[in-house]
C-alpha cells in the first residue's frame, strides 16, 4: 500500500464481480480448495483482511469465492501499481474487485463496511526463494496497520496453504537479475519485480490441493491518532505478523503432520489385519 492517496475507489460492478468468480470455477475443480474458520468473516462489519502471497495470486479468485459462497460478502483486494499499469490486467482487476492500494480509498471502504484484502509481502513475498516458502516478509510493510487504525476497524487475518506448491523455481530471482532481460526489467519496474523461473504442468500450475485457515479478528485497541505513532504501529504490525504466520505454521503442522499420522494409521491397520489372519490359519 503506497502512501499516495486517492479518496475515490473504482466502483464495484457486483454482476461482473460475480460472474468473474463463475467463469473461473475450474479452478476450484483444479485445486479443491478448503477453508476453515469461515465464521470469523464478519457478516456486515468491515474489515481488512491480511494473507500470505501465493504464486502470481492464481489462487486470490479461489479464495474470493470461498467468502462470497460460505459468508455471501464481497472482498475488494488491493493491486499492485503493476496490474493497473496496463489496460487488460486493469479491466480483469477492475472486474475482479481490485483497486489500487491507495491508503484513502482503502480507508474509506472499509469505513462503508466492505471487507478489503490485501497481501503485506507484495511482490517480493510472491517471488521469493523455495527457502523462503511460507515465511512472511512484512518487515518493511506497516501501512495496513495504520490504515486499520484510521478505519478503525479489524484485521483479519488468513493463512493460505498450498499457494507455494503451485510452481517449482528452477531459476532463481538473483540469477535471471544477472541476465541482460533482468537488468532491463529492474530499470523499468524495480528490482523486486523480477521474475524467477518457474515450471508448472505447462503454463499451468501443479493441481494442489488449497486450504485457508481463517483466525479471529484483530481489534486493535487504539484510535486513527495511533497511525501516526511508529512505536505503536510497530507494535501491532509484530502481533499481527506473529499472529498470521502462527496460523500458517499450525496449519502446515497439521497438513504434514497427517499424512505421518496416515501411514501410521496404515501400518497399524495392516499389522492387526496380519495379525487376525495368522490367528485365523492358526485357529484352522
Amino acid at each position: 500500500m503506497t502512501e499516495t492517496s486517492q479518496a475515490s475507489p473504482q466502483p464495484l460492478d457486483r454482476e461482473a464481480y460475480e460472474r468473474l468468480l463463475q467463469r473461473v470455477s475450474f479452478l476450484h475443480q483444479w485445486f479443491q480448495p478448503t477453508i476453515e474458520g469461515i465464521e470469523n468473516i464478519p457478516l456486515d462489519e468491515g474489515g481488512l483482511i491480511v494473507t500470505n502471497h501465493g504464486h502470481f495470486g492464481i489462487d486470490l479468485p479461489v479464495l474470493l469465492r470461498l467468502i462470497l459462497e460460505g459468508r455471501g460478502r464481497i472482498v475488494r483486494s488491493l493491486g499492485d501499481r503493476v496490474v493497473f499499469a496496463l489496460p487488460i490486467f486493469r479491466d480483469l482487476a477492475y472486474s475482479m474487485g481490485a483497486i489500487e492500494g491507495e491508503p484513502k480509498a482503502t480507508v474509506r471502504l472499509l469505513q462503508e463496511d466492505q471487507l478489503v484484502l490485501v497481501y503485506p509481502g507484495g511482490a517480493r513475498e510472491a517471488l521469493s526463494s523455495p527457502a523462503d516458502a511460507y515465511r512472511l516478509q512484512w518487515e518493511t510493510s506497516h501501512g495496513f496497520i495504520r490504515t486499520a487504525l484510521r478505519a478503525r476497524k479489524p484485521i483479519i487475518p488468513i493463512a493460505g496453504l498450498g499457494n507455494e506448491e503451485l510452481y517449482v523455481q528452477v531459476v532463481s530471482q538473483d540469477r535471471v537479475r544477472q541476465s541482460g532481460v533482468g537488468r532491463f526489467i529492474s530499470q523499468l519496474l524495480g528490482d523486486k519485480y523480477v521474475m524467477p523461473i518457474y515450471m508448472g504442468l505447462g503454463a499451468l500450475p501443479f493441481p494442489t490441493e488449497l486450504h485457508y485457515i481463517v483466525g479471529e479478528p484483530i481489534r486493535l485497541p487504539f484510535g486513527p491518532e495511533a497511525a501516526d505513532d511508529p512505536e505503536t504501529v510497530a507494535i501491532l504490525h509484530r502481533q499481527v505478523t506473529d499472529t498470521t504466520q502462527r496460523l500458517i505454521d499450525d496449519g502446515l503442522a497439521r497438513r504434514d503432520g497427517a499424512g505421518t499420522d496416515a501411514g501410521t494409521d496404515a501400518g497399524t491397520d495392516a499389522d492387526t489385519d496380519a495379525d487376525t489372519d495368522t490367528e485365523s490359519r492358526a485357529a484352522t
